[in-house]
């Protein structure tokens, strides 16, 4: 089985090139990499490695490694770009890379993380909800005429659904459509 690289490993790659340019610039320059740094290097790394070994421990393990970016925990470029509000600072760098992996991992991350399906049991907690709704809506509505009903039972009404449906039931019973 062959393994395509896709457009998914954009936000690695420019991740990557972060790192490298951070790397070339502390080589030929005066600036220093702190312990910040270091751990994001590894992290990006060990990033690098997952994506071509295991996808599913990739999009966990990356988007790990961007949150704690953001959170200012670990940084991957020379210059620490931060902005604040109040004591909690953010890393627009690692914002951005978080908001380009999650668009284009969309696929992969609704696999990993599935809508609940509904069971019978949901099911009928439901409708037996809407259905003491639906009473308790034609216990009020009963003293209502029937121009009050029919304004409640319009589609275009700002009522909701079971008031709708209780104010049918009072003008089917009461005054027979």
């Amino acid at each position: 089985m062959r393994k395509t690289i896709g457009k998914d490993i954009i936000p690695l790659l420019i991740s990557a090139i972060l790192v490298i340019i951070s790397i070339g610039i502390t080589l030929f320059t005066d600036y220093t990499l702190n312990y910040k740094h270091y751990i994001g290097i590894g992290l990006i790394g060990i990033s690098s490695l997952l994506y071509f070994k295991n996808k599913k421990l990739f999009v966990y393990f990356f988007g790990l490694t961007l949150i704690l970016g953001i959170v200012n925990l670990i940084d991957i470029y020379y210059s620490n770009i931060i902005f604040g509000i109040g004591p909690i600072k953010f890393n627009p760098i690692f914002l951005t890379l978080l908001i380009i992996f999650l668009v284009l991992n969309k696929e992969l991350l609704n696999k990993l993380f599935p809508e609940k399906k509904l069971t019978e049991k949901d099911l009928a907690e439901r409708n037996t909800q809407k259905e003491n709704l639906i009473k308790n809506s034609e216990l009020k509505f009963q003293s209502k005429t029937e121009s009050e009903l029919k304004n409640i039972a319009d589609k275009k009404s700002g009522y909701v659904n079971e008031a709708k449906i209780a104010s049918n039931n009072i003008l089917q019973n009461k005054y027979v459509l």
